[in-house]
C-alpha cells in the first residue's frame, strides 16, 4: 500500500452554492446484492460451471469473453474488466470488459499507479471501498486540464471501464507462477459487495484463465494455408475514411479522431499499406513477428492480445474496416470503404 495514501497535494474550497441533481449517482443499496438463485447451486457448483466453459474457449478473445459472462451468469459479477500487459511489460492495456455501456477496450494503466496498476506491481489481491470520490475526481482534473495549454502534453486517452458511483472494488494478480499475465478487476455499487469468499473464488478462477492466457499467447505459429480472397470492388457511392499515422509516436487517427497506438497502430498502419499498395487482404501472424519494424520481443510478445485490442478498437470507431480472423494465426482486412492514408 506504499504511496496510496501519501498526500501530496491539497485544495481548500469555499462553498458557494449547493445544488441537487438528481440522478447523477444511483441509490446505494444497504446490503450486499445477494447472489442469483438458481435453485440448489452451490458456489461450488457455480465454480465448476465457470471453469468448464473457460475450458472450451477455442482462442484468447473466446476464452476473455466467456470468462466475464460467465461470472456474471453465474455469480453475479455484473461488472468486469481484464488488462494484459503491453509489450514493454510497464503498461496494462483492457482487452475484455462487461457490465459498461462503453467498453473502454484500449484504455491504459500504467504499472504501479492506481488501484489496478498497484495490484500488477505488487502481484497480490487487492479489495477496497469508497473509491469513486478519487476516480471522479481524477476524472475533472483531466478534463479540466484538457482545454488548457497544458492540455496539448497529454496524449490521447482511451477511459477506462467503471462505474460512476462503484463502492467497493476488488482486483486480483493473473500470475502463471511468478509472472504477471494480467489482471482481473472487478467492482459493485454496494459498500459491501465483497468478501474473503469471493476472493478465493476469482482466485481459482484467475489460476485456471492466468495458465490458459499464457498458453494460447504461447503456441507456435503454424503453416496452415488461408482462403483466397481478392481486395473488393467499390460501387460509386462508397465513404471513404481517412487514416492518420503520427510517427512520433505510432499513432493512428481515422477521420480526425483517436483510434490506436503502439504496436496495435503500427500492425494496423502495415496491414492498411499492403492492401493499398499490393492489393493484398491475408495476413499471418508469423510475418508480423517476423518484421522487425513492428519491434516486438523476441519472447512474449503478446501479438494475439494486441491484435484482439486493435480488431475490437476498429469495430467501435471503424466499422468499415474489420480484422476477421480466418484460422489459427491467420486473419484477413475485410474493407467496406475506400481508405485514405496520410503520414504526419
Amino acid at each position: 500500500m506504499s504511496g496510496v495514501f501519501k498526500l501530496v497535494s491539497a485544495d481548500v474550497y469555499e462553498v458557494l452554492a449547493v445544488e441537487r441533481v438528481e440522478g447523477l449517482v444511483g441509490a446505494v443499496p444497504d446490503v450486499p446484492k445477494p447472489l442469483p438463485a438458481k435453485g440448489l447451486r452451490s458456489e461450488l457448483r457455480a465454480l465448476q460451471v465457470v471453469s468448464d466453459r473457460l475450458n472450451r474457449a477455442g482462442d484468447l478473445d473466446e476464452l476473455l469473453a466467456c470468462m466475464l459472462a460467465a461470472l456474471e451468469e453465474e455469480m453475479g459479477f455484473e461488472h468486469a474488466m481484464v488488462l494484459l500487459p503491453d509489450e514493454s511489460g510497464t503498461t496494462l492495456f483492457t482487452v475484455a470488459s462487461r457490465g459498461y455501456g462503453e467498453s473502454g477496450v484500449g484504455a491504459e494503466v500504467a504499472v504501479g499507479k492506481g488501484l489496478i496498476g498497484l495490484v500488477a506491481e505488487e502481484k497480490r489481491l487487492l479489495r477496497m471501498s469508497a473509491l469513486a470520490q478519487d476516480v471522479r475526481y481524477g476524472r475533472a482534473i483531466r478534463g479540466e486540464t484538457e482545454g488548457t495549454v497544458l492540455g496539448r502534453a497529454l496524449a490521447p486517452e482511451i477511459p477506462l471501464p467503471g462505474l460512476p458511483d462503484a463502492q467497493s472494488h476488488l482486483a486480483i494478480p493473473l500470475l502463471v507462477r511468478d509472472r504477471l499475465v494480467g489482471v482481473l478487476a472487478v467492482e459493485s455499487r454496494s459498500a459491501l459487495g465483497f468478501e474473503e469468499w469471493h476472493e478465493a473464488f476469482l482466485g481459482v478462477i484467475g489460476n485456471q484463465v492466468a495458465a490458459a492466457i499464457d498458453r494460447m499467447t504461447s503456441e507456435p505459429d503454424v503453416d496452415e494455408p488461408a482462403p483466397s480472397t481478392t481486395a473488393p470492388v467499390f460501387a460509386c457511392e462508397i465513404r471513404t475514411r481517412t487514416f492518420r499515422l503520427y510517427k512520433q509516436d505510432d499513432c493512428v487517427f481515422v477521420d480526425g479522431e483517436y483510434l490506436i497506438r503502439n504496436v496495435p497502430g503500427k500492425i494496423l498502419w502495415k496491414v492498411l499499406k499492403s492492401h493499398a499498395t499490393e492489393k493484398r487482404a491475408d495476413f499471418t501472424n508469423r510475418e508480423l513477428r517476423l518484421d522487425p519494424s513492428l519491434g516486438l520481443p523476441a519472447l512474449k510478445d503478446n501479438l494475439e492480445s494486441r491484435l484482439i485490442l486493435l480488431r475490437k478498437r476498429l469495430e467501435q470507431k471503424c466499422p468499415d474496416v474489420r480484422l476477421t480472423r480466418t484460422g489459427r494465426g491467420h486473419f484477413r482486412l475485410e474493407v467496406d470503404c475506400r481508405v485514405e492514408l496520410v503520414e504526419t
